[in-house]
Formats: C-alpha cells, structure tokens, sequence
C-alpha cells in the first residue's frame, strides 16, 4: 500500500504548473495557472508525471543526511545529531569558499571578465541560479553533499548562462564545450548519486 499525502491545488497568476512538496507537513502543493481552470485532465497528467520524479528528489535528499552521517564533497562524514539548520550551515561553511573558487576558475577559462558574487542557501528545488540583475550565482546546500565534479557541471551550467539565458541547444553548446562529461554528472546529480 502506498503512502498518501494530503494535497492542495491552487490557481493562480502563475506562468507554469508547478508542484511543491512541504517537509513541514509532509503534503503536496500544485500551483496551477488559471488558463488550466478548463483543461483539468491536463493538470491530471502534469501531476501523475510530476509526483514520482519529486518523491525521488525528496527521499535523495533525505538521504544526503542521515543517522549522524552526511555526505560532504561525495564522501559520507560522521556529524552526529544535528537539526535541519545545523546542517545547512555546516554545507554552507564548508561549500561556499569551494564554490567561489570554483566560479572564479570557470569564470577565467569562460572568458568571462565581470567577477560573480557567489552565494549559498537553501532552495528547495533548484541547485543553481544565475541573477543577471546582481550577477550573481547562488547554489543550494544540499549541492555540497555532491562530488567535486558533478559541483563543477553545475557551476559550468549556471556561467552558461551568462552567454545564454535560457536552455536552449545554444545554451548546451556552450555547457558541453567546457564540461565534456555533463550529461553524466547531471543524470548523477538527478539520482542523488553523491560520488
């Protein structure tokens, strides 16, 4: 028998569905656009594609910290018994000087000149972000539970997007020309496999 989850679904003025898991209460929220007020079946769909690549990413991260052990840089580190914010802040200590190297290489090899302002914090459903407007990158916690390669494809994929924005074959022109191996570190990052 399966697990059931409470389930909320909400129109709103938003430009895509989206579906949401809450750790707090353990339920489902959809974000649904109101043009989809007529086409349920498609949120039907949406949904009943959605929910089992979303149980998979949150039983992963679960995984990432579990009985007094986390995964730091892909290797399994004895912490003891710390809260959800404990955690994230030892990631954050231990990523964030990491990372901002790691922009600052890429950065060079890319040729981009504008040095990044790198950041980290929890995102729930996102392991990067790049801000033209503070150009900036942010990545999630839970991306420093990752070996230093697949840490690396998603710094390549974020400064691609300084050249292109969205991810379109351009986009991937540019990822695949300075990370070769994307492709197999991103379907590691996607199953939670941490070395």
């Amino acid at each position: 028998m399966g697990v059931i989850y409470p389930a909320t679904i909400s129109f709103k003025r938003v430009r895509n569905l989206s579906l949401r898991y809450r750790k707090e209460d353990q339920s489902l929220r959809a974000s649904v656009p109101y043009h989809y007020l007529y086409a349920l079946p498609k949120v039907d769909d949406f949904i009943k594609k959605a929910l089992p690549r979303l149980l998979k990413r949150v039983q992963a991260k679960e995984e990432d910290y579990d009985s007094g052990e986390l995964y730091v840089f892909g290797e399994k580190r004895a912490v003891g018994d710390l809260t959800e914010d404990q955690v994230n802040a030892l990631l954050k200590k231990e990523g964030l000087p990491y990372l901002k190297e790691r922009v600052a290489h890429y950065s060079e090899i890319m040729g981009i000149t504008e040095p990044y302002k790198v950041r980290v914090r929890t995102m729930k459903t996102r392991f990067g972000v790049n801000s033209a407007t503070t150009h900036s990158v942010t990545f999630t916690t839970r991306l420093i539970c990752f070996s230093p390669e697949i840490i690396d494809s998603v710094v390549v994929h974020e400064l691609a997007h300084h050249f292109v924005r969205n991810h379109q074959k351009a986009f991937y022109d540019v990822v695949y020309r300075y990370y070769p191996v994307y492709d197999e570190m991103h379907k590691k990052l996607r199953k939670g496999i941490h070395a």
